[in-house]
Formats: C-alpha cells, structure tokens, sequence
C-alpha cells in the first residue's frame, strides 16, 4: 500500500520538528512519497529537505488558501492512481495568546498542531496502528486526532450555507451533518478524493493571516470531512491519552484562576469563575 505525503512548509523554523516526525514513517517501514510546498524559494531549507528525503519533490505555491490551497495543488500535481492513501500535514502558527476551543478543550496554536501531528506521526508504533486501522475497517474513510474531531455545531453553524453550496459545485449530497479535523491534518483513503480537482487553487484568495474564520479555505477544511461522510464512510478519532490528561490539568486550572485581556483593553481576574478584579487600560 503506498502513501503520498503533502507537506505545506510555510513556517520555516518548524522544519526540524516536522522532519523528525516524518522519519517515523521509514522507521514504521511505510511506502511512501514525501511531496512539499512552500510560499517563497529558501534554497537552504530546501537542502535540509533533501538531506533528509533525497526524494522528495519540492515546488512553490502562491500563497492562497492558507494549507487548504496548497493541497488542492498538490492533488493536481500528483497521479492519484498511484497511491492508495494521502497524508496531509502541515505547520502552524505558534504565536501564544491565540487559540481556539475544540470539544470543550482550549487549544494554544502551539499545542493544537503537536496534537494534530503526534495523532499522525508521533511514533512509528503509532504509525502502525494508524494503517492497521485501515486494512481492519474498510468503513473508515478518514483518520486524525480524537481531540480535533468535531462536528459541534458552532464550528461550523455560521459556514454551514456556503457548505451546502460548495458540496452542491461538488455534486455531493445535501447533509445537515458536518464532522471534520479541526486544523485540517488527516489521514485518508484516495479514492475519496478526485472529486476535489474540480476546483484548483486559484478558487482560494491570498492569504490574510488576521483573518481567523470564514474564508473558502475554512469552508473546505469542513468539507474535507463531508465529502468522506457523503461518500458512506466514516472518520475515526485517534485516541492520545497523555493530551487528555494535559487538558483536564488545564482546564482545573482554569477553573481556579483565569487572568485574560479583552479586545478592548480590560484585564480581567477570575477565581472559581468569579470575576474579583477588572480594570482597563488607558493608553495615554
């Protein structure tokens, strides 16, 4: 069984971090091709590449559609035939402060890519179990993090009318039900794919990354799990028990002491939930 790996490198300093979890898939003994798109040309990171993937094939991608646009470019690149699953990956944003909730848990930029990377390629044994999961269940059509699987309404309530017409351009069935990897790195079956190279990636505007939701590129991270769902199969969460101990950790944590910024310039304190100090800046 082989395997197409899409690495959109838009942080370059991550480069390390990625390339020792991508190794786990020679140490798991996978059959696999290591695809990379980057923003800009950076000769030396390129090298590093291919230092540590002598095969890789690397090329630069406009800038449009955060990752979302660059995967679309590379389902195009690529002879989908050829491969019978595809993994996506990418680099995130780890600037602190900024975050986001996914099934009740916060989620830090910093974590929420370990989270999505580690489910995929934290271990070759994890590796392992991931394709065994596959070959075992021929109802699973997508795999990713158990943490960043969501189908709670408020992830997707405000998108889910451009959905709906965006599977409709796709000639996908009509669902009310929306389920998908938050963060958009996954594992999944090829066949379920083809349908995307009805759009390229100029269908994606450049990126803004001050915009945090509702461009076209966070409506397909969505429908990346309605196409898998629409097509009868099923997205399986990988379980990561030492991330559910982090999160329970932090959210106690939270529960006893919260200090936070508004967008308007108060400084809030909580105890127990109960606000006990307030006041706002006033920049002089």
């Amino acid at each position: 069984m082989k395997t197409a790996v899409h690495l959109h490198l838009y942080y370059m300093d991550q480069l390390p971090e990625i390339i020792s979890k991508l190794q786990n898939m020679d140490k798991a003994g996978i059959d696999y091709e290591l695809y990379v798109t980057m923003t800009a040309k950076d000769e030396k990171v390129e090298t590093k590449i291919k230092q540590a993937f002598s095969e890789a094939t690397i090329w630069q991608v406009e800038n449009r559609g955060y990752d979302i646009g660059p995967f679309i470019d590379f389902l195009h690149k690529i002879n989908l035939d050829s491969y019978d699953y595809i993994l996506k990956v990418h680099t995130k944003n780890k600037n602190q402060g900024n975050y986001t909730i996914i099934n009740g848990n916060r989620m830090d930029n910093a974590i929420w890519g370990e989270v999505l990377r580690e489910a995929l390629l934290g271990s070759s044994e994890q590796i392992k179990q991931n394709y065994a999961k596959f070959s075992e269940d021929d109802t699973i059509g997508m795999l990713g993090s158990k943490y960043c699987l969501t189908s709670e309404k408020q992830a997707y309530q405000s998108l889910l009318e451009l959905i709906k017409s965006e599977m409709a351009r796709l000639h996908l069935p009509e669902t009310d039900k929306v389920e998908f990897i938050a963060g958009s790195m996954f594992m999944t079956r090829t066949e379920l794919l083809p349908l995307f190279l009805q759009i390229n990636i100029n269908d994606f505007a450049p990126t803004d990354g001050r915009i945090k939701e509702g461009t076209k590129a966070h409506v397909y991270e969505r429908l990346f799990g309605c196409a898998v769902l629409a097509q009868g199969k099923r997205i399986d969460g990988i379980k990561q028990y030492h991330y559910g101990k982090a999160f329970l950790k932090a959210r106690i944590k939270r529960f006893f002491y919260q200090k936070k910024q508004t967008k308007s310039g108060k400084t809030i304190i909580k105890i127990c939930k109960l606000p006990i100090y307030s006041k706002r800046c006033v920049n002089e």
